[in-house]
């Protein structure tokens, strides 16, 4: 005979986004045998979340394979500066009411500013992250839409490091043969994902 134990626990899956970008943060409950009772979300004032323009609430589903259920909240427009929101579990297997587990949403913020170049000498662009709680991944694209590789020709990525301050500077050097055969306007772009 085998005896299997259980045990209530709310796991929060945080997650860092940069400003103004939608966000998906989740609860996983596990030790359930059956679907929970109620699943709410609130803000950081303890104020009800609902279903609209803003977020999206799923309560999700019973996993009879996993013996959990995850719960998420969508912050659909993103936010502009860190935010915590709430899960408030109910289990009538469990005797919870409203079991509160706190999830972070860390934000970021890159700078990138425009810049005119002469194809003459070497260039760098920088691309700048601040507010990050760790270090951010940092993919460069060229003009086209291509994505740079610290091995191509005349190129050279350096995606720099999370400091104390929470900053991270990637700088991307273009040399001088690939500056010539570039048009006389074109866009380079770092996309920035952490977390």
């Amino acid at each position: 005979m085998t005896l299997t134990t259980l045990t209530f626990a709310v796991e929060p899956k945080p997650m860092e986004v940069k400003e103004a970008t939608p966000a998906v943060l989740s609860c996983v409950i596990t030790g359930i045998t059956e679907v929970l009772s109620a699943v709410t979300w609130t803000d950081s004032n303890d104020g009800a979340l609902t279903d609209g323009d803003d977020f999206t609430i799923v309560a999700g589903t019973y996993d009879l394979a996993t013996n959990s259920q995850t719960t998420t909240l969508t912050v659909t427009n993103g936010v502009s500066a860190d935010s915590t929101f709430t899960c408030k579990v109910s289990s009538t297997e469990w005797n919870k009411v409203e079991d509160k587990t706190s999830v972070t949403l860390n934000v970021f913020a890159v700078v990138f500013e425009d810049k005119t170049v002469l194809t003459a000498q070497e260039q760098t662009i920088t691309c700048t992250m601040t507010g990050l709680s760790e270090t951010a991944t940092v993919v460069w694209n060229n003009p086209t839409g291509s994505v740079i590789t610290s091995t191509q020709d005349d190129y050279t990525i350096d995606v720099g490091t999370k400091d104390d301050a929470g900053a991270q500077n990637s700088v991307l050097t273009i040399g001088t043969i690939k500056l010539a055969a570039l048009p006389t306007t074109g866009t380079f772009t770092c996309v920035v994902t952490s977390g």
